[in-house]
């Protein structure tokens, strides 16, 4: 006579061998429960936001806008989408680099002619308006495509008006 392993008694077996309960069933966790990779996390954000960049641009030559001309933003918007993009944007840079390394890269991205001269003075003078930085490290290329993503959507503010 065969024995299948199907048939067993969970229970009866347990008791056998007298193992530990640890899980909620009173089973025993043979390994622990994978934690979510922020990482991935991070970087699938980060694709969508590109992603999003490259539809706005494709968007902006096929209907004739000039926002896909450089630099892309060549002014502030007024509107209340722009300030709220503009202050979650600024907030980043500043908790990320901190108030200095924000300004140069405000300057930066001014050489890159992402932004105009006149946009560049109005947002550094709008840099000081926000708390020092949790923490405070060098910009990574992650974060100049954040930056991208937030000019284009900004940029794009003026033409939605």
């Amino acid at each position: 006579m065969s024995l299948n392993p199907r048939r067993y008694d969970v229970r009866e077996l347990r008791r056998i061998a007298d193992a530990p309960r640890d899980g909620a069933d009173g089973a025993p966790r043979e390994r622990a429960l994978r934690r979510p990779n922020r990482n991935r996390a991070e970087q699938a954000a980060r694709s969508a936001a590109f992603t999003e960049l490259l539809q706005r641009q494709r968007g902006a030559r096929l209907n004739g806008g000039g926002t896909a001309d450089r630099p892309y933003l060549t002014a502030i918007p007024a509107s209340p989408a722009a300030e709220r993009e503009i202050g979650e944007w600024l907030g980043y840079l500043v908790d990320v680099g901190g108030h200095v390394r924000s300004r140069d890269v405000l300057s930066y991205y001014g050489e890159l002619d992402w932004v105009g001269d006149d946009a560049v003075a109005a947002l550094t003078r709008r840099l000081e308006g926000f708390d020092a930085p949790t923490r405070d490290r060098p910009f990574t290329p992650a974060d100049h495509r954040i930056s991208l993503v937030s000019i284009v959507r900004i940029a794009s503010c003026a033409s939605d008006q």
